[in-house]
């Protein structure tokens, strides 16, 4: 039995299972190129299809992550705030007709869409819940038989947060929290806030210039914008930040009081706005962790399950993790709406049709891969010089350049689930250069200084930088490093002490783990610096891709597969 999961509105995404394994996961901004793709899904739903080597007939269920005949508590929340604020019910308004025009009417043309693009079929249509669909797509993914979930979003049909219990092939939901509560449209408004844009998921920025802040503004959030309540939840006043205010950038006057003049994307970045951001990032994570004080107490459960946008928060996870009721801790990869691909098929394999768990996420290589004759095609058609090395020699190779200072272009196998590079897509560099951060930063990545690269890690050299035995696959954790060990991979060592780990398994991932298992030997460190390969762009998927972002970058050398690539302009040239 096939089972398709999609996601239609931000991160388009497309998951496909057979008989409750899954066969392939994809989300559409690595094909159509346009960062947080929204609309049908129409290259991942093909890429799925064709990874099974099926067409859509041979499909007996389609899962879509929301239901979008769900509008009443948004028109009953709307309403009432045209008698506090004319603006806010008029941006809401404005927002709402767009939905319901736009998104809202292509979701009943489901069939109709995938017929046309995919030929006649007679799959049963399912529409999830969007937070059902969150829920499911960590707990179900999870290896864990029951556990307490938490979800949490800027805002699904109309719940924004959402805490459940899942056991074996259930889900039942404990209790929601709905518009205008909600903590992603918080962290959202307070993105614009900072000068940055909610629309291209620029979230991640606000929580990286955290660590250069100081909460000076925290009690007065707690107090009266973000503020618990003795229910394990929170309300949030939006007469302070309104995410859809935000949008167009209008702040009131009783927000710009407190904080100053909002920042213009173009505005030198202060202290101040370094402080606004600690200031936003703590009030998030005591919120948090107010409410799962609450879950535990419901529960009773020492395992915990997150998923939604928030959950994408790896500091957050990582206060989680260190401080929370809860022992153990799963972070599905893609938490975001992709992942809504993903759990509204799970929901319906096991909460509808009562189909047994087979899968259990170990990693996140789940997208399409590309044969060596594919690559050595795509740097012929560019002239460039190339090599092909030994699969036995090419990771004491690779890890050689690194420990002589070269920066590496690594495309290796199955594209990566989530918005995470993990050693299939990924810029690879020494960590022991403290001065390699910036360089990647201005001279390659082209962004902002104060963004953090990730350490990749032998899985078993993690209590040696963090002091235990820690699991991080995806990158879905912050944490302290050891203060003694601080200064043996600078790079990776953001300004608080604290890094965003990968651990390596040997069993999923041998190439990689070999390539830093080679590095430990040249350069005595189990580690290497990881960030994505893209430059202002998603994340590559072809090896076209690939050789046309490294082009354009000062990176040394790219390795597609066994296939060895000077850059024409380095070293190697």
């Amino acid at each position: 039995m096939y089972v398709l999961g999609l996601t239609t509105m931000g991160e388009s995404a497309a998951a496909l299972f057979w008989n409750g394994e899954l066969v392939h996961a994809a989300e559409e901004e690595r094909f159509s190129r346009t960062k947080h793709h929204i609309g049908f899904p129409h290259e991942a739903v093909k890429s799925c299809l064709q990874s099974a080597g099926i067409v859509l007939a041979e499909v007996d269920h389609v899962a879509h992550y929301w239901r979008p005949w769900m509008l009443g508590h948004r028109i009953g929340h709307t309403i009432p705030i045209l008698l506090k604020s004319p603006r806010l019910f008029q941006a809401r308004a404005k927002r709402g007709a767009q939905q319901v025009g736009g998104h809202y009417r292509k979701m009943f043309q489901l069939r109709t869409t995938l017929s046309e693009a995919f030929g006649e079929h007679d799959a049963n249509i399912h529409y999830v819940e969007h937070h059902i669909g969150h829920a499911a797509s960590a707990f179900y993914a999870s290896p864990f038989e029951k556990a307490a979930v938490l979800t949490l979003d800027g805002t699904g049909e109309s719940t924004t947060t959402m805490a459940s219990i899942g056991e074996g092939n259930k889900l039942s939901v404990l209790n929601r929290v709905k518009l205008p509560h909600s903590l992603g449209q918080f962290y959202s408004a307070a993105t614009n806030f900072l000068g940055f844009d909610m629309f291209q998921g620029d979230e991640y920025k606000v929580m990286g210039m955290a660590a250069y802040g100081e909460p000076e503004y925290y009690d007065f959030l707690r107090k009266n914008v973000l503020v618990a309540n003795g229910g394990g939840s929170f309300n949030l006043d939006i007469t302070y930040l309104d995410h859809h205010l935000a949008k167009h950038h209008e702040f009131p006057e009783k927000i710009t009081n407190v904080f100053g003049a909002a920042r213009r994307h173009d505005d030198e970045i202060t202290q101040r706005h370094y402080n606004v951001a600690a200031s936003i990032q703590k009030v998030l994570e005591e919120t948090v962790l107010h409410m799962l004080i609450d879950l535990h107490r419901r529960t009773g459960e020492k395992r915990l399950c997150l998923a939604g946008g928030v959950a994408l928060n790896s500091v957050m996870n990582g206060r989680i993790l260190r401080e929370s009721p809860f022992d153990e801790l799963f972070v599905q990869p893609a938490a975001n709406d992709a992942g809504g691909a993903l759990g509204s098929a799970l929901y319906v394999l096991h909460h509808k049709l009562g189909e047994p768990r087979r899968f259990t996420m170990k990693d996140a290589y789940l997208g399409p891969g590309f044969s060596t004759e594919r690559c050595l095609a795509s740097a012929r058609a560019q002239h460039l010089e190339h090599e092909e090395i030994p699969r036995g020699e090419l990771a004491k190779k690779a890890a050689r350049a690194l420990a002589d200072g070269k920066i590496l272009a690594w495309f290796q196998g199955r594209m990566e689930w989530g918005p995470r590079a993990l050693g299939h897509r990924s810029f690879l560099a020494d960590p022991r250069y403290s001065k390699m951060k910036e360089v990647l930063n201005t001279r390659i990545k082209l962004r902002e200084p104060f963004r953090p690269s990730a350490p990749s890690m032998l899985e078993e050299a993690a209590p040696r930088y963090f002091g235990d035995a820690v699991s991080s696959p995806y990158m879905t954790l912050v944490l302290p490093v050891v203060a003694s060990r601080r200064d043996e991979i600078p790079a990776v060592v953001h300004v608080d002490g604290t890094a965003r780990p990968q651990t390596v398994s040997k069993t999923s991932e041998p190439l990689y783990w070999e390539l830093i298992h080679e590095f430990e030997r040249a350069a005595g460190v189990p580690v290497v610096l990881n960030t994505s390969f893209n430059i202002q762009e998603p994340i590559v998927c072809t090896p076209e891709e690939a050789v046309s972002t490294f082009l354009r970058s000062s990176v040394d050398t790219l390795v597609m597969e066994n296939v060895w690539v000077p850059h024409p302009g380095s070293r190697e040239g």
